[in-house]
């Protein structure tokens, strides 16, 4: 189970580890089910990944605009376990968990309390690799 908190701003907040080699980086990353995709980085962050590019991809933005993305390729530390996920990557600060890197979990968010719990499902025993 993973247990983050709800910051200042009312964002659920939780860490993940970026992989590159044997080293794993842990940052904090907002849970925003908006976003469909496993991962948007914070561009601050590329160099603490191991990463390789896959495709490039359109996005609808909340305001309707469509921009297309690089995606790129590589491995996180979700909940304890390695796992290779598709990510793209922002010029904003924040670093992005979407609903696929959610899709075999639980989310509860305890707004009073500023507690978030990510919980694994029996669905989703087996390792698998999470899409966009």
């Amino acid at each position: 189970m993973i247990e983050g908190y709800v910051n200042e701003v009312l964002e659920p907040v939780v860490e993940i580890g970026l992989k590159r080699g044997d080293v794993v980086t842990r940052i904090s990353a907002v849970v925003d089910t908006g976003f469909s995709g496993c991962l948007c980085l914070a561009e601050q962050w590329i160099d603490q990944l191991e990463m390789t590019f896959e495709f490039a991809e359109p996005y609808e933005l909340a305001n309707g605009e469509v921009i297309v993305k690089d995606v790129f390729q590589g491995n996180i530390v979700f909940d304890e376990r390695e796992q290779e996920v598709d990510l793209i990557l922002t010029a904003s600060p924040d670093t992005l968990v979407g609903a696929s890197l959610l899709k075999d979990y639980r989310l509860s968010i305890d707004y009073p309390k500023c507690i978030v719990r990510i919980e694994r499902t029996s669905r989703g025993e087996g390792e698998h690799k999470a899409q966009i």
